[in-house]
């Protein structure tokens, strides 16, 4: 493979199509049917197709939703999204490093350098949804960028306010790339006279159009949309001011290490002095990349002491560091690197990552005892519903639950049932309630306590009446999946039946 992608450098989309392919596979016919934490809130949100959600944008669920109306529910039509997303966004991404490489080894160097990136290999794989849809929006937005910088068309135009409008529909921090890119054009020799093109004006209509009926939605339900990541933001946040003021830039710079550090590792090794003493070497894509890396650390370093961040994550940082790779190719090519020199040496690095993987995806759940401890994946969501349902001899007209981990995970094995989460109270559905079909209320009976959780409480007295609230409750100790016998996950549950 490696003297073949060294032969036929386009060859790595299909090995990427594979690979992904293979990843779904497992995910769907070896894994549990249990859903991870981002899996759980696309199974859920999948019962809508409307213009919000909740503190992401809502490309992504609209995606599942039109995945879901259309074949079903199930962990294949879960899956099958994130799977193709995620291979548009390494094939998007070998596009966009053609654009500025000459050559085309280099870009598939660049393209499987991803695999090298932990957030990418490991964690945008098992869980992570908006952000690779945030991912793939940056690639088209720059590749439409270079492409309008270099050949400008009406199409090229219209690919970036179509990609404008996608990018600020998949995550917000969207905006933070806008704002360096626009500088990074500004500054280049044609930037000026392209944004003064009045083709331009197309770009923006078509961005703002399409981002209208969820920027309506936004100014009416603001409070959800942000409360809570500004809460997350401010998590563990130090007593003292001047603790407050390195907390945040600290956790930023640790996070470009954490997320690039492998990866920079690695080109040091297989490059050698060649790559560090390319890092200085300045060229015209180069500056226009380092420019867009600038921008946005600034930009970033603002918000910190602006609205006072103090914890951030690597999956809201990975999106403004992922094109690295790209620029760090173009400054060895710029410099007189070659890359067949050094390209089967690289290829030892994605290639056994790409081996050791997928195994452990496939180990993990099926083997919880060989790591010591169980997985979201390892929950018995459907032994639970299947053991409830059958003692009761009715299926439900409602399922509540309070979670966001179980609210898609019970509505999968319920998935003709619809369901409400407290956890999502702006999202309602309506519902039948009979005797026939009684509402089941569901949850994790963590403490050990058989108490009806708060929020539960206050959801039957608001929307049943305080007559409805039960006085007992029952609970469920259910073995895990791929686990002993002596080891069970507790479920809380009760059914209400109307009087």
């Amino acid at each position: 493979m490696r003297s073949l992608l060294v032969r036929r450098p386009d060859t790595v989309v299909w090995l990427l199509a594979g690979y992904f392919l293979l990843g779904f596979l497992i995910r769907v016919f070896v894994l549990p049917d249990a859903l991870r934490v981002d899996e759980s809130q696309q199974a859920f949100f999948s019962q809508w197709l409307t213009t919000g959600y909740d503190t992401q944008p809502p490309l992504f669920n609209w995606l599942q939703s039109i995945f879901v109306s259309i074949f079903g529910l199930s962990v294949a039509t879960v899956a099958a999204p994130k799977s193709i997303v995620l291979f548009l966004l390494f094939v998007t991404y070998y596009k966009l490093a053609k654009l500025v490489l000459e050559d085309r080894l280099f870009a598939v160097i660049a393209t499987l350098t991803l695999l090298t990136i932990p957030q990418v290999f490991w964690q945008a794989q098992r869980d992570l949804t908006h952000t690779v849809m945030q991912m793939l929006m940056i690639n088209l937005l720059l590749w439409s960028t270079i492409k309008t910088l270099k050949a400008p068309s009406l199409a090229s135009y219209l690919m970036i306010g179509v990609s404008l409008a996608l990018g600020m529909m998949s995550k917000y921090n969207f905006a933070l790339v806008v704002v360096g890119t626009l500088v990074a054009v500004w500054l280049h020799p044609e930037g000026k006279a392209r944004l003064f093109d009045r083709r331009f004006l197309l770009s923006i209509a078509v961005s703002l159009l399409l981002l209208l009926p969820h920027g309506l939605w936004l100014i009416e339900n603001v409070g959800v949309a942000s409360d809570r990541t500004l809460s997350m933001m401010a998590t563990d946040a130090p007593a003292g001011a001047l603790a407050k003021f390195f907390k945040g830039p600290y956790e930023f710079f640790e996070l470009v290490v954490v997320i690039l550090g492998p990866s920079f590792l690695i080109y040091s090794i297989v490059f050698g002095k060649p790559f560090i003493r390319n890092l200085r070497t300045s060229t015209l894509w180069s500056r226009f990349f380092d420019t867009v890396f600038v921008v946005i650390a600034l930009s970033v370093l603002a918000m910190i002491f602006a609205i006072g961040i103090t914890a951030m994550r690597d999956r809201w940082m990975l999106p403004f560091l992922f094109i690295a790779p790209i620029a760090w190719c173009v400054k060895m090519e710029a410099g007189g690197v070659k890359s067949q020199d050094f390209a089967k040496r690289f290829f030892w690095a994605p290639f056994v990552v790409m081996a050791l993987t997928l195994p452990m995806f496939a180990l993990r759940p099926t083997m919880p005892l060989l790591f010591g401890r169980y997985e979201n994946l390892n929950i018995p969501y459907r032994d639970f519903v299947d053991q409830i349902v059958s003692a009761e001899g009715k299926r439900p007209g409602l399922l509540l639950t309070d979670g966001w981990l179980p609210s898609g995970n019970l509505h999968l094995q319920l998935p003709d049932v619809p369901a409400i989460s407290t956890f999502f109270g702006n999202l309602k559905i309506g519902y039948e309630w009979t005797a026939e079909k009684p509402i089941l209320v569901a949850w994790f009976a963590d403490d050990g306590k058989n108490v009806l959780p708060q929020s539960l409480d206050d959801w039957i007295r608001d929307n049943l009446g305080p007559q409805y609230v039960p006085a007992d409750v029952k609970s469920a100790n259910v073995p895990y999946a791929h686990g002993r016998p002596e080891d069970t996950r507790a479920f809380g549950y009760v059914w209400i039946y109307p009087r």
